[in-house]
């Protein structure tokens, strides 16, 4: 298991990874309160119009009135597709009377903690 840590001015936000077998465990929350907003689960699969590619389909659940499942799903997306594992993300950022600029930069960091992510899986289970 793996934790990176992003911190600003305003927010911090954590990605653990957990290696579960050959498939990966992924916590993505921060803000004003780390919580459970969203899941993903995703599954790498031969491709249905090209069978000799894999492609991946991604199930999201949201809690009602959140909005991380868009990130969850690109981060599960993204993880399945790179080491072709079944991963299943979490998250939850919140961060109270966010505006429209800091939830972009939210976005920034946790592009950043993915591209983070994927470099050092890469080095540590090839």
């Amino acid at each position: 298991m793996f934790c990176i840590e992003k911190t600003t001015a305003r927010f911090k936000l954590k990605l653990a990874i957990e290696k579960m077998g050959k498939d990966l465990n992924v916590s993505l929350h921060g803000g004003d309160a780390a919580h459970i907003g969203a899941v993903a689960l995703a599954v790498p699969h031969a491709g249905l119009r090209e069978s000799d590619k894999t492609d991946v389909s991604v199930s999201v659940l949201a809690v009602t009135g959140h909005k991380e499942d868009e990130l969850a799903r690109k981060f599960a997306y993204t993880l399945a597709s790179a080491f072709r594992c079944i991963v299943s993300v979490s998250c939850g950022i919140h961060l109270e009377n966010a505006t429209k600029q800091e939830i972009v930069e939210v976005l920034k960091i946790a592009d950043l903690l993915l591209d983070q992510a994927l470099q050092e899986l890469a080095q540590l289970y090839g």
